[in-house]
């Protein structure tokens, strides 16, 4: 199970991030807002920059290499669709927040939306994110593997993954804005 705090801590983030990407934010905003950043980090092709981010990032200076390489081409993917849904969620980021409650929460400007998209890399970068990620994936999602090693590669492998995702979050503030916000904000 993951720590109560430090998810609210992530879905706060989260909704600063969504709260930003509308001018006239409503609930439906949200949802919409939220579904869009889960469902683009589900996509194929996200799915597979972020694997071909990971391979290039982690791989060349793994113990193996190779075995890198295909560990992350055979499990990136699932792991991405396990993580996602849970920590994504957009009617629980929405409706934890009370986000649902409020009509209209402002008109951000796109250095309120990326500053919310770096609050964001920070939060799922942070060693206590990490943790929470670490725990739910080594449950379930390792059962699920039938692989006796899962859980030690999945404590291994998310320490050095989530910070290089975190970073690509960062770097990429703007363009998300853009692209996943109704309102275009930052385009």
């Amino acid at each position: 199970e993951f720590k109560q705090a430090s998810n609210m801590k992530f879905i706060f983030a989260l909704a600063l991030f969504v709260a930003s990407a509308s001018a006239d934010f409503t609930c439906d905003d949200c949802l919409k807002f939220a579904g869009a950043f889960q469902g683009y980090l589900m996509s194929d092709d996200s799915i597979a920059e972020q694997t071909s981010i990971l391979v290039g990032s982690l791989c060349p200076e793994a113990e193996d290499p190779e075995g890198c390489e295909a560990g992350l081409n055979e499990y990136w993917g699932q792991i991405a669709l396990a993580m996602y849904p849970v920590f994504l969620d957009a009617e629980a980021v929405c409706g934890e927040l009370g986000i649902c409650k409020k009509t209209i929460l402002g008109e951000p400007t796109c250095d309120d939306c990326v500053g919310s998209v770096l609050l964001v890399s920070e939060v799922i970068s942070s060693d206590a994110k990490i943790a929470d990620i670490v725990a739910f994936l080594q449950g379930d999602f390792c059962a699920s593997t039938g692989s006796d090693t899962c859980a030690d590669n999945v404590a291994a492998l998310m320490p050095l993954a989530m910070p290089v995702l975190g970073g690509v979050l960062a770097e990429g503030a703007s363009d998300y804005c853009c692209q996943l916000s109704e309102s275009g904000v930052c385009c």
